[in-house]
C-alpha cells in the first residue's frame, strides 16, 4: 500500500486537564480506510539538561515513576512553559531539580517523544562545567534527588536498567557525540 498522509475527519476531547490532554480522532488512514477513534496525547515540549561538571561527572536525578512502579536516575529535565525559550527551560529545569548551573550550554536536538501517539517534542541540551550552587527548589508535586555520576557508573546504571528511559539514554549518548565535536554554545 502507498504512504498516505492521514485525515483528521473529527476529533474530540477525552481528557483535558491541566495534567493531560487527550483526544479522540477519526482518521482516514488511507482512501476509504477509516480509523475511529485513534488517540492522540497532547504535551507540552520537554527539555532536558545532559549536565557534566568539570571531572567529567554526569548530573542525574532519582525519582518515583508511578506508571511503571519504579524508581529511576534520570536526566534534569521537564516541561517547557507556554512562551518559554527552550534554553531557558533547561537552565531553569536544571537549577530546579538539582540546584545546579553550568558555564556554557549546547543544544544537541530536538526529537518527537513518540510520534506515533504524542504530538510533543523533546529538546536535549548539554551543560558544560555545572556545578551546584543552591538548594533545589522543587515544586509540590516533586520529590526528586541528584548525584553525580562517573562515566564507569552510568554505564553500570543502563546496564542495570536504573538509568532506563529510552529517551533520556538517545539524549545521553548524542551528548556524548556532541562533545566530541565543535559547536556553537551559549552562556550559562
Amino acid at each position: 500500500m502507498p504512504l498516505f498522509r492521514w485525515l483528521r475527519l473529527a476529533s474530540r476531547d477525552v481528557v483535558r486537564d491541566r495534567w493531560v490532554r487527550l483526544r479522540a480522532d477519526c482518521v482516514e488512514i488511507a482512501p476509504g480506510r477509516i480509523i475511529d477513534p485513534y488517540y492522540v496525547l497532547e504535551e507540552n515540549a520537554w527539555v532536558h539538561a545532559v549536565a557534566f561538571d568539570a571531572a567529567d561527572r554526569l548530573l542525574l536525578v532519582r525519582q518515583y515513576r508511578y506508571g511503571a512502579g519504579v524508581f529511576t536516575w534520570e536526566l534534569p529535565g521537564g516541561n517547557v512553559d507556554p512562551g518559554e525559550d527552550l534554553l531557558a527551560a533547561a537552565q531553569r529545569e536544571l537549577t530546579e531539580e538539582t540546584g545546579a548551573v553550568a558555564a556554557t550550554w549546547r543544544e544537541i536536538g530536538s526529537w518527537y517523544a513518540n510520534p506515533a501517539r504524542q504530538d510533543n517534542r523533546i529538546h536535549g541540551f548539554l551543560a558544560a562545567d555545572a556545578r551546584i550552587v543552591a538548594a533545589p527548589e522543587l515544586d509540590a508535586t516533586e520529590a526528586i534527588e541528584s548525584r553525580w555520576f562517573t562515566p564507569a557508573e552510568v554505564e553500570a546504571a543502563i546496564a542495570d536498567g536504573t538509568f532506563g528511559n529510552v529517551m533520556h539514554l538517545a539524549l545521553y549518548h548524542r551528548a556524548l557525540l556532541a562533545r566530541a565535536q565543535p559547536g556553537p554554545r551559549a552562556g550559562g
